[in-house]
């Protein structure tokens, strides 16, 4: 054999090696959250162990849109009816597989008992969210909310 096709057989075993060992690794982390590197626990179930309704965005600081839902999500968690949380997949890549995220921003729906009830990608309004939490707009103002015109 010459030099160049051991080369090739050489890089492609390692390549494989180094993706079995990579599948291997993840698949361990999924099914202990303290081993995907988490923390203690994974941050959205903490969150829902309020036993509220509960909306989760997935989305990242370097995301246009996930950047334009700060606000709403921010207003939204001053309701006390309802527990809001961000996740920055980017910083945190193992709840990408763990929640089945597939566009940023991503925003999943649970109700009080912890069921996810719907999900929504891109963009959302204050109202859309409580409506999909089954909770009217009592203590948001959306006034506060409403983006700013373009300078």
């Amino acid at each position: 054999m010459s030099f160049r096709k051991t080369s090739v057989i050489v890089v492609a075993i390692a390549a494989t090696l180094t993706g079995f060992w990579l599948y291997a690794g993840s698949s361990a982390q999924g099914s202990d959250p303290t081993a995907a590197g988490i923390g203690t626990a994974d941050a959205v179930q903490v969150v829902l162990r309020a036993g509220k309704p509960t909306i989760i965005e997935f989305g990242a600081n370097n995301c246009v849109s996930c950047r334009e839902m700060k606000p709403i999500l921010h207003a939204l968690a001053q309701d006390a009816r309802i527990a809001v949380a961000d996740v920055d997949i980017l910083k945190e890549r193992e709840y990408i597989g763990k929640y089945q995220i597939r566009l940023m921003p991503t925003q999943v729906f649970y109700n009080a008992q912890g069921v996810e009830t719907g999900r929504h990608m891109g963009k959302i309004s204050a109202e859309a969210i409580l409506a999909n939490l089954g909770m009217t707009p009592a203590t948001v103002t959306t006034d506060a909310i409403k983006p700013k015109a373009a300078l």
